[in-house]
């Protein structure tokens, strides 16, 4: 009975080791996905050329007890069957360059492209601020201060 049982089990395993593994896109890239990505949103809709999609905005924080971030838009092409790409990433360099946190962020978009209302937290205490984001096209945006 007891050789039965080992037989059973190298059976079982040899048939679970020949099995081939399906491939799952979305799962490994959201394993790799870096632990300081903190937030994924949708930022609102384009089209282009034809071309449909979204705009997804990305926020990741380093840092301990002076937490930063770092802010990126990309462009997320539909596909006819479904299937959405990336079509392009950018970073908004110069709130990196700020070396501060955000605190919430809204956005909308319109025929224009893209506009994000960002508030942010200096962890130095220095200055607490809002800041506007109008993008146009990949290399076409401007970053600054809110008007208002």
């Amino acid at each position: 009975m007891h050789s039965k049982v080992i037989l059973a089990g190298a059976l079982a395993a040899g048939l679970l080791i020949s099995v081939p593994a399906r491939a799952d896109d979305v799962l490994d890239g959201v394993t790799k996905m870096p632990g300081g990505v903190e937030d994924v949103r949708i930022g609102g809709t384009w089209t282009n050329e034809g071309k449909s999609g979204a705009y997804r905005i990305i926020v990741s924080r380093s840092g301990g007890d002076n937490v930063m971030a770092r802010l990126f838009v990309q462009w997320v092409q539909y596909q006819d069957d479904g299937e959405a790409t990336v079509q392009n990433t950018i970073e908004i360099k110069e709130l990196a360059d700020l070396k501060v946190d955000i605190v919430d962020y809204t956005s909308e978009s319109d025929d224009q492209g893209l506009s994000v209302y960002i508030e942010t937290i200096d962890p130095s205490g220095n200055a607490d601020s809002n800041y506007e984001l109008h993008i146009n096209a990949p290399d076409d945006y401007r970053f600054g201060p809110t008007s208002n």
